[in-house]
């Protein structure tokens, strides 16, 4: 009976040792044994109390910073929009510098009851009435619109070039107006009744003559 107890006893030994083997082994498969704290690359950790509670970790993602109303691609040097406008065009001169009320008495062939001033883009009008409605109209251009460029592509067909006056003159029937350039000055003028004008094939002499006046004033 002492050979069988003693068999038994090794049995049981054994088996415990293997239990205690296979539980350690199990233990060791599904323990934890990750790096607390780990984040993935390129992500900051920050730690939100979201509830007032502490310890509750929320992971915000870092991103391009970009300042309100900027673009995130555009640096300090490339941000800048070179302005596209040419230079203001020059003030406009007055009326009374443009023609004086003798000089465009003589045009008009009578004394000048009013006289009126109004812009336009790049361009001021000045209107000086006879008392019978009759008016001398005079145009004065501004900035590019005083251009020889513009001058000629303003050109229509029909219209004659007139000696003795400025740089070029020319006289477009269809509007009544005569069109100078003198230097850096541009301008038209024309003479109009109350009725209208009848389209002339030449500009009237004293037309020609508060045309001279005009580009000497200017």
């Amino acid at each position: 009976m002492a050979p069988v107890r003693r068999r038994t006893i090794a049995l049981v030994l054994v088996a415990g040792l293997l239990l205690v083997g296979v539980v350690g082994l199990a233990w060791f498969l599904v323990g934890d044994d990750r790096p607390t704290g780990a984040v993935a690359a390129g992500v900051s950790a920050t730690t939100v109390p979201a509830d007032g509670g502490a310890g509750t970790a929320t992971t915000t993602a870092q991103g391009p910073t970009t300042a309100a109303g900027a673009s995130p691609t555009t640096g300090a040097a490339g941000g800048a929009r070179s302005g596209t406008s040419g230079p203001p065009a020059p003030p406009a001169p007055a009326c009374q510098s443009v023609l004086s009320d003798a000089e465009a008495a003589t045009a008009l062939g009578a004394a000048v009851a009013r006289a009126e001033s109004r812009d336009g883009f790049l361009l001021r009008t000045c209107t000086f009435w006879a008392a019978s409605g009759r008016y001398l109209l005079v145009q004065v251009s501004r900035g590019v619109a005083a251009s020889r460029e513009q001058y000629e592509l303003s050109r229509l067909p029909a219209d004659r070039n007139v000696a003795g006056i400025g740089q070029a003159a020319r006289w477009t029937r269809d509007t009544g107006l005569l069109d100078v350039l003198d230097g850096g000055a541009r301008f038209q003028v024309g003479l109009f009744s109350a009725a209208g004008t009848a389209a002339a094939a030449e500009p009237p002499p004293r037309l020609e003559a508060a045309a001279r006046a005009i580009a000497a004033n200017l």
